[in-house]
């Protein structure tokens, strides 16, 4: 999908900002949640992370057809502009709550392993 970013704000300047926004979130988080895909599949871990993960993946194809259907739009087009650069938005924001899930899941994962720690040395 950055490769598409990367063509779409070589080709119109309409949504550069909008863009790089979604570029520098997908570039922050793709990685993570591929490890994260990985050690839930090496731990055979069935949980909430799954559905997640799932939806990440979701929001990355809508914002790739997204980012596609942007670079066909022309300048003069202002409605159509603002209609697809808050659709950018949006799914940047909606990554971005994704984010915020996993670092809660992330946080009670840490407190699991501290309580059985915890209850290993007492």
């Amino acid at each position: 999908m950055t490769v598409a970013i990367k063509e779409s704000k070589s080709r119109c300047s309409n949504f550069r900002d909008a863009l790089n926004s979604l570029e520098n979130t997908i570039n922050l988080l793709s990685p993570l949640i591929k490890e994260m895909d990985r050690l839930n599949r090496e731990m055979e871990d069935s949980n909430k992370r799954e559905e997640i993960i799932r939806l990440f993946l979701q929001q990355l194809k809508k914002g790739e057809a997204l980012v596609s259907k942007c670079s066909s739009i022309r300048r003069r087009n202002l409605y159509k502009k603002r209609k697809y650069e808050k659709r950018l938005r949006n799914i940047d924001s909606s990554l971005r709550d994704l984010s915020a899930v996993l670092q809660v899941g992330q946080a009670l994962d840490t407190q699991r392993l501290q309580r059985i720690i915890q209850d290993m040395y007492h």
